[in-house]
């Protein structure tokens, strides 16, 4: 039992690292990564959240999670236009979709097999639970404001 308690962290973390890896490859901003923790139970999810969902060798979800103006900044970085309105929520999810498809890409070459869901956007205050266990990396991005990452590992994996 212990051995597969070991791999499953082995993979959280290289799950984690490749996420962040992504972020920045994909985003020209300066990326500060806070200490991770523990979350057990259930969070609170507040303004624009971007769920994907994993499977294969770690089911779950990976959620990026930040205010709207958080995000509208993002976009104008990375376009140099504003990103208003319902832009900001399409572009809230195309830009998780390229993080969690370039972190699949970069598990993949490292032997862990996952595959992902297409986003889903949640606006507004929610309450998230059923899942055995999430890890909470806090971001800021220079410019564009602070935001979490958050791995939820599904109960049964």
């Amino acid at each position: 039992m212990g051995n597969v308690q070991q791999d499953q962290n082995s993979i959280v973390k290289e799950v984690l690292n490749c996420a962040v890896d992504a972020m920045k490859a994909i985003i020209p901003a300066e990326l500060t990564v806070g200490k991770p923790a523990v979350l057990n139970g259930s969070f609170d999810h507040h303004a624009i959240g971007v769920f994907i969902g994993i499977t294969g060798d770690l089911p779950g979800r990976i959620i990026l999670d930040g205010p709207e103006d958080a995000f509208a900044s993002l976009g104008t970085k990375m376009f140099g236009m504003p990103v208003e309105g319902e832009m900001v929520e399409s572009f809230a999810g195309e830009v998780v979709n390229m993080i969690a498809g370039n972190m699949s890409v970069a598990l993949s070459s490292k032997g862990i097999n996952i595959d992902i869901t297409p986003p889903t956007i949640i606006v507004g205050d929610s309450k998230i639970s059923g899942f055995k266990q999430a890890i909470e990396l806090p971001l800021s991005f220079e410019g564009a404001g602070d935001y979490r990452l958050v791995l939820n590992i599904e109960k049964g994996a």
